[in-house]
C-alpha cells in the first residue's frame, strides 16, 4: 500500500479533496499521514476533520499548534481570534472534540518520522516518542481540558534533562507543534516565521543543528509555510501555504528522494 504525507491543510476542505482525488487516481487504496494543522482559517474546518474521519483506517495524522488551539478553545479557556475559522466546530464539540484530542503528537514506522513542526535536535527517536506520548496521555484522561490549561499557560523554550513532568510536557507542545528557529542561547524562537535563507545572525533553522533522530529516521513535518516543499533525503517538509492561496501539498513515502512522487494542487480552482 502507497503511503503519501500531506501538508498542513487548516480547513481547505476543497483543496484536501481535490488532491486525494488526484491521489487516488494513481494508488486506489493509499495511506495517508497528515502532518498537522487540519483546522482552522480555511473555508470548513469542520468539515475538513468529518472528511478525514471517513477516510477512516487509510487516514493517520499527528497534532498541530492550529489542533490543540481549537481544543483550547473548546475546552472554554480560551476564546478564538477575529480572524479564527471555529464556529461550525465550537457549536458542534461532540463531532470532533473526543477524535481530536486521541490523535498523536508523532507517528513512527520505523523509518519516517512525522510530527507537525519537526524533533528538537538533540531528541533521539526514542526519546521524542516518549515525550510526545506522554502529552498524548495527558490529552487522552478523562480530566483533559483542565490538564491542557496547566500545559498551555507555561513558554517553556529551553530544554532541560530531568525537568519536571509539566515543564517537560510544554516544551515538547512547543517543540513538536511550534518550533521553527533556535535562538542564540540554544532555546526556541516563537516570533521568527521567515524562510531558513533568512533567518537573523545567531538563528538557526533546527533541522540545521546536528540532530539525533535525523541520523535514524526521515523527518516529515509542516507548520514552516515559508520554508515551502523540500524533499530531502533526511527531511520532507511540507507546508506549502495552501491557507494563503498556494498549493496543498502530498509527497509519497518512500525512502528514495529521487523516487518520492510529489502531487500538488491550487489553493482554488
Amino acid at each position: 500500500m502507497a503511503r503519501w504525507a500531506i501538508g498542513d491543510v487548516q480547513g481547505c476542505l476543497g483543496a484536501l479533496k481535490r488532491l486525494i482525488a488526484a491521489i487516488n487516481a494513481q494508488d486506489a487504496h493509499a495511506e495517508y499521514w497528515f502532518c498537522g494543522d487540519l483546522v482552522n482559517r480555511g473555508e470548513d474546518s469542520l468539515g475538513t476533520l468529518l472528511f478525514i474521519q471517513s477516510l477512516g483506517a487509510r487516514a493517520r495524522t499527528v497534532l498541530g499548534n492550529h489542533d490543540l488551539y481549537a481544543l483550547a478553545c473548546a475546552a472554554g479557556f480560551l476564546k478564538p481570534k477575529q480572524q479564527d475559522s471555529f464556529d461550525e466546530m465550537l457549536a458542534a464539540p461532540a463531532l470532533w472534540v473526543d477524535w481530536l484530542r486521541q490523535q498523536p503528537l508523532a507517528i513512527d514506522d520505523g523509518q519516517f518520522l512525522l510530527t507537525h513542526a519537526g524533533v528538537w535536535p538533540a531528541w533521539d527517536v526514542a526519546q521524542t516518542m516518549q515525550l510526545a506520548k506522554r502529552v498524548q496521555s495527558t490529552l487522552q484522561s478523562p480530566d483533559w481540558a483542565a490538564q491542557l490549561q496547566a500545559l498551555w499557560h507555561g513558554g517553556a523554550r529551553l530544554w532541560t534533562d530531568g525537568a519536571n513532568d509539566l515543564d517537560a510536557q510544554r516544551f515538547t507542545v512547543n517543540a513538536l507543534m511550534r518550533m521553527r528557529m533556535v535562538a542564540p542561547d540554544g532555546g526556541l524562537d516563537f516570533e521568527l516565521k521567515e524562510s531558513a535563507n533568512q533567518a537573523p545572525a545567531g538563528f538557526t533553522p533546527w533541522f540545521e543543528l546536528p540532530s539525533q533522530a535525523m541520523r535514524e529516521r526521515v523527518l516529515v513535518f509542516g507548520h514552516w509555510s515559508a520554508l515551502g516543499l523540500r524533499n530531502e533525503a533526511t527531511l520532507i517538509a511540507l507546508d506549502t501555504g495552501c491557507v494563503w492561496g498556494r498549493q496543498l501539498t502530498g509527497v509519497e513515502l518512500v525512502a528514495d528522494a529521487a523516487a518520492r512522487r510529489v502531487v500538488q494542487v491550487a489553493a482554488k480552482t
